[in-house]
């Protein structure tokens, strides 16, 4: 096919019919992949007005890293309650780890998230500020989605567990995982205490999230893999989803400059020359130009086009799963 007709075709196919507020059922996660939620109750208990007032913290992080920004209100509701402050039996207030109850075993990773994402590096003390809290909360959601192949079921445990824990009991009874929760203190190392975390922490979450907060995330694979972002990942706007460009090219085996004077993206691959210059309606194959109805718009320092304009000028397949908000490309 040649480079005009595959262009043709994407703008063709570009229109997604997709709704983010009516993409999936009432309690359901759309991207969840594996562990059966049959049994769980979705939805049955309401969310403070504390953590309600933090929805557009939930819903920026969880589409800056992947995560449904309803979960993020859950885990929040469950954690905290949205205060920020514990409180002592004469009703006195005292700090206590934030609204997403980042642990102290958190503390390098969270001085190091911050350094990454701000340029200075986060102590404890800043868990107390919603903002970084949430973003942090997301940050390592979505690192446990891409470890658990979007397996909602073991990121939710994990949250309350820790990886290495719930890493070992899955080792060990393997799909039992989830009945040998009550016996997770027999999985850890010198443990004084009787019982270790919550045994019942995903139903005890689950049981708030609710459809709430419009989600417009999108995950991609890759040959079958999931595709890690890290700090920006594919958004929905208008009916078209919008991945960043270098990730994606880069797997493919393209190379990827940016033209910070000209604003422009260069992708190169088998010979193929490929310029998108950002906030442009048209894009440039070997230098011909090709109009687009969607262009390029920078997220987060991320350079965002449409997927299928990039995978299938490099003769990609591409499919699009609706019901998992999900970009299918082979590799």
């Amino acid at each position: 096919m040649t480079a005009k007709a595959k262009i043709a075709a994407v703008l063709s196919a570009a229109v997604i019919s997709l709704s983010p507020a009516a993409a999936y059922a009432s309690g359901t996660i759309p991207d969840h992949n594996g562990t059966s939620m049959d049994g769980i109750e979705i939805g049955t208990a309401q969310l403070s007005k504390d953590v309600k007032s933090y929805s557009e913290l939930f819903r920026e992080s969880g589409d800056r890293y992947g995560v449904d920004p309803n979960l993020l209100a859950a885990i929040c509701m469950q954690e905290s309650s949205g205060r920020n402050l514990s409180y002592r039996e004469d009703g006195s207030e005292y700090p206590a780890w934030g609204i997403m109850q980042i642990e102290n075993s958190n503390e390098k990773l969270f001085a190091e998230f911050g350094l990454e994402t701000t340029g200075t590096e986060w102590t404890l003390g800043d868990r107390l500020d919603p903002q970084k809290s949430v973003a942090f909360a997301a940050h390592i959601i979505s690192k446990a989605l891409i470890r658990y192949d979007c397996d909602y079921m073991k990121m939710v445990q994990s949250y309350n567990f820790g990886e290495t824990v719930l890493d070992k009991i899955i080792a060990a009874v393997g799909d039992k995982w989830l009945d040998e929760r009550k016996n997770a203190k027999n999985y850890v190392q010198n443990w004084p205490y009787d019982s270790y975390g919550d045994a019942l922490y995903i139903e005890h979450v689950m049981r708030y999230y609710h459809n709430d907060i419009d989600y417009i995330g999108a995950k991609v694979r890759v040959g079958g893999r999931l595709v890690d972002f890290n700090d920006q990942f594919p958004i929905i706007e208008n009916g078209r989803t919008l991945i960043p460009i270098r990730a994606v090219s880069e797997i493919l085996g393209a190379d990827v400059d940016w033209d910070t004077g000209a604003q422009e993206a260069l992708i190169s691959l088998n010979g193929t020359e490929i310029v998108i210059p950002l906030g442009s309606h048209e894009a440039y194959i070997d230098g011909e130009a090709y109009a687009l109805d969607v262009p390029a718009k920078l997220v987060n320092d991320r350079t965002l086009v449409p997927f299928r304009f990039v995978a299938e000028a490099f003769d990609t397949e591409v499919e699009w799963d609706g019901g998992t908000r999900t970009v299918l490309i082979e590799k």
